[in-house]
């Protein structure tokens, strides 16, 4: 600790000596206290893979290289999380992984973290850095009144040589005919519920009139609390969310009992108020931490999606609901949808409307794209359809004719 620390005090003492004679009476520097990291650009990245000799057996490793220019690095301003949005092929090396470019807002100053202390050292194209755990970078204010910190990841596609397979498993007559409802993951199965039913891993919520009700094996509910609500949504790790009657967003930490009222950073008015899906998943940056995405049509018609990073553990709790807006450059958004249906599959959202086409989000709702990967089989029927991942990894969808199809690698 103590020599990455002193390695740091002597680059930033540098900095403020070289700083203040860089002019002469007649010249001014300007130094600035706001911080960010705006782009990172990854250098050649090695690649192993194993191979078969046909005629001895022998398996040899074989070494590529690739372009690690061509894998774009996403900065989550908001969250303070940067990753590569396309996942790297398997059997990349990510513990020597050279980094050939930071840039930082008013030559803010870039340091990294110890993966086993606090220690930090002052960042270097030279580096050879361990990815294999996520990396705290730290950029400081050129300044040096602050600083701030981002989590840094690397993600392989583990699956990259499977291929993704629906089946049909049967066609039910108590599946079918439905027009408002979703499939909802309850343990290892899933069930087609009333869009007023929630689960979390074997434990169901549901809204009967202003009874908030539990089950454990959806046959015997127990009144929990009361509340004027007019939607229950979905539930993290600890918070069970939901739409008030009068257009609120409420959090009951107590499993339905008391209710109280989320923070939103925008006003009321752009909350979902129809077609609403949400879906929870671990945050993987912050430990003991939840997000939460919420997607569905307002009241002028227009599709509206907010998200929560929300710390159940720790010193820090709660957390407030953002308004993720559209920007104007952003030609990948999730379009108006009725019957919406979110799940999380494979570090990745996925958003199944009346288009009969499933979207797929790599950067937390950002951006979406039509999936080549998860597409609806042609041979399936029907109007309404709704899809849920299970525990086990498996994605479900349920048609309105009646049709259970099981998906997975």
């Amino acid at each position: 600790m103590k020599k990455y620390n002193k390695a740091l005090c002597v680059m930033l003492g540098a900095l403020l000596t070289l700083t203040s004679c860089l002019g002469s009476s007649d010249d001014e520097t300007t130094v600035y206290s706001d911080m960010a990291i705006t782009a990172i650009k990854l250098g050649t990245l090695n690649r192993y893979t194993e191979s078969t000799s046909s005629s001895t057996g022998n398996d040899t490793i074989i070494k590529t290289t690739m372009t690690g220019s061509n894998y774009n690095m996403t900065i989550d301003q908001l969250g303070s999380r940067i990753y590569n949005h396309d996942l790297l092929p398997s059997g990349t090396d990510l513990q020597h992984v050279i980094i050939t470019s930071i840039s930082t807002k008013n030559n803010g100053i870039v340091a990294i973290k110890s993966p086993t202390s606090d220690s930090l050292r002052i960042f270097s194209t030279s580096d050879s850095i361990d990815f294999s755990v996520p990396r705290v970078f730290r950029v400081f204010s050129s300044s040096l009144d602050g600083h701030r910190d981002y989590t840094v990841e690397l993600s392989i596609d583990e699956n990259a040589n499977l291929s993704f397979e629906w089946k049909k498993m049967d066609t039910r007559a108590e599946l079918a005919g439905w027009t408002d409802k979703h499939l909802v993951a309850f343990g290892d199965s899933v069930c087609l519920a009333d869009r007023q039913v929630v689960t979390k891993e074997t434990s169901a919520f549901r809204l009967n009139g202003t009874n908030i009700e539990r089950s454990e094996d959806f046959e015997t509910w127990t009144t929990i609390g009361s509340n004027n609500l007019k939607q229950l949504l979905g539930m993290g790790t600890k918070g069970l969310y939901a739409l008030s009657s009068d257009g609120k967003m409420k959090r009951s930490d107590d499993q339905g009992a008391t209710w109280q009222e989320e923070t939103l950073d925008e006003d009321a008015s752009l909350l979902p108020i129809s077609d609403v899906a949400m879906t929870a998943f671990n945050y993987t940056p912050l430990d003991s931490t939840d997000y939460l995405l919420m997607a569905g049509t307002d009241a002028t018609g227009e599709m509206r999606i907010w998200r929560k990073i929300s710390q159940y553990g720790g010193p820090t709790k709660g957390g407030k609901w953002v308004y993720m807006p559209t920007d104007q450059t952003n030609t990948f958004v999730l379009p108006l949808l009725k019957q919406l249906s979110m799940t999380y599959y494979n570090e990745r959202i996925l958003a199944l409307g009346n288009d009969h086409v499933i979207y797929e989000s790599r950067d937390q709702g950002i951006t979406w794209r039509e999936s080549t990967t998860y597409t609806i089989p042609s041979a399936v029927t029907g109007d309404n359809m709704t899809i849920v991942a299970d525990s086990k990894n498996r994605l479900w969808l349920v048609t309105d004719t009646g049709e259970l199809w099981k998906g997975m690698k």
